[in-house]
């Protein structure tokens, strides 16, 4: 049965549960401009009913409430889009890293522009065309020698800044991976401390926010799966491997591979990490494949290039009227192409003539054209070679950067969706703050009432006993 008091203690819970949702208010308020956190509500539920006898109401026994009860703090979020947000910054990470990293591949190309390979090319083409009209002029033959030198070490330096990319790849992926298990660390230490805690307390929702920020930003790097949503059952796995159980954490290291790479591997077995997405994913592509077959076009190049000019020229004649050898040093490619030795040192060596008579220049005439000759072999001529690598590198570039501006934009319509549910509205709080005010002033005043009640009560009750 209700006692004498019984109004007064409702009207009391009703004091301490509004004043514990102007907390989570006040909480709310003060993280209005946190990204990674998420708007807290207070759960309210009726508290326990008692038995109320059928004198105290003259209807028969009924329960009555005994007020308002304050139930756990809960965080406001949406599973399902917070998934596909973390889908939207992997993809968005991965397209950023791999524009990024074309996108100084092909400054270093430096095309088109008075300081690219092209020029130096074109150059040389043009020489040959100039011996080809004087080829007794030894100025002429010099000026192709310094041209051709100049071709071989713009390749070169081309070769060598393409390459460096790889370099820095490896160092990316010895940092990426020290943040990995950093992160993961991090993540195993929180689930570890949200355990030795109650469930819904603020303390412990402030943990699964950071948690939920650490989750966020590995999946940038590396794509990963997460599953659960407590502590003994949350799971993190990375290529099918569990990377992240409860307070484990599992460690990952890089060791160099048969291509002098730095692969990936798991700490514990040696194996190596499959990797289907994140920063990673586009680094492991560039590093792999695409830079490789780069590098693979620009040595088709200058092969292509030293050997069909060699050819011509061992048909020819010097200006000594001695049998042409080489011109470029045989078998070189991009890395170390250079002009031969004997010709760098003696440009009447430069065998400019078919039949060593005067004023011939046939083999001069037929080594400029072979810029635009198909190659006996490929069907493609040098000029085209070169080109066709400039034009793969830009277009490359031009849809990695496509699809990194289209994926950005979609990890923006992800982030204000979920924003609009996870995150704090100020309009809302001040809203929720006037409400709650106006509750835990209405319960105050049914306290005040029920004292002037009881107060007249006693003063009255106490005046027929005198």
């Amino acid at each position: 049965m209700a006692g004498t008091f019984f109004g007064i203690s409702v009207a009391t819970t009703g004091l301490s549960a509004q004043r514990a949702a102007l907390d989570i208010v006040s909480q709310n308020i003060a993280h209005a401009n946190d990204p990674t956190y998420k708007r807290q509500r207070l759960g309210l539920s009726e508290g326990l009913p008692i038995a109320q006898s059928q004198e105290a109401t003259g209807t028969g026994a009924t329960m009555i409430s005994t007020g308002v009860q304050a139930g756990t703090v809960q965080r406001v979020r949406d599973s399902l889009i917070e998934h596909r947000l973390m889908q939207a910054g992997e993809s968005s990470a991965q397209w950023q890293f791999m524009a990024n990293s074309l996108s100084q591949i092909e400054a270093a190309l430096a095309e088109p522009s008075d300081t690219g390979l092209q020029v130096d090319l074109n150059a040389f083409w043009a020489s040959w065309n100039s011996v080809a009209t004087t080829p007794e002029s030894v100025a002429l033959r010099t000026t192709l020698v310094e041209n051709t030198k100049a071709l071989c070490s713009r390749i070169q330096y081309l070769y060598k800044q393409i390459g460096a990319a790889v370099d820095d790849l490896n160092y990316s992926a010895v940092d990426a991976v020290s943040n990995i298990n950093e992160i993961t660390a991090e993540i195993a230490k929180i689930n570890s401390e949200v355990g030795t805690l109650s469930g819904g307390s603020s303390e412990t929702n402030q943990l699964l926010d950071r948690r939920d920020g650490l989750v966020q930003e590995l999946s940038k790097i590396v794509s990963i799966d997460q599953f659960g949503d407590g502590t003994a059952d949350f799971l993190i796995t990375l290529g099918g491997r569990v990377l992240v159980q409860g307070n484990h954490a599992s460690q990952l290291i890089t060791e160099v591979d048969g291509n002098g790479n730095q692969a990936i591997r798991w700490a514990y077995d040696g194996q190596d990490v499959v990797i289907r997405g994140g920063q990673l994913k586009a680094l492991e592509d560039l590093r792999e494949t695409i830079i490789p077959g780069y590098l693979s076009q620009l040595d088709e190049f200058a092969t292509s290039l030293v050997e069909q000019v060699n050819a011509a020229h061992h048909t020819g004649k010097t200006l000594t009227g001695a049998d042409g050898g080489d011109f470029f040093v045989a078998g070189s490619v991009a890395s170390n192409i250079a002009i031969d030795p004997g010709v760098f040192n003696d440009p009447r060596l430069i065998a400019a003539s078919a039949t060593g008579a005067g004023g011939d220049n046939q083999i001069a005439v037929k080594i400029a054209g072979l810029g635009d000759a198909p190659d006996p072999l490929t069907g493609v001529s040098i000029n085209q070679a070169y080109r066709k690598l400039i034009g793969d590198i830009g277009s490359a570039s031009s849809i990695a950067q496509k699809q990194s501006d289209a994926q950005s934009l979609s990890l923006q319509q992800f982030t204000a969706q979920q924003q609009s549910i996870s995150g704090v509205s100020l309009d809302e709080e001040m809203t929720n703050m006037i409400k709650f005010q106006q509750a835990y002033n209405a319960c105050a005043r049914v306290i005040t009432v029920m004292d002037e009640m009881l107060g007249v009560l006693v003063e009255r009750t106490g005046s027929v006993g005198r």
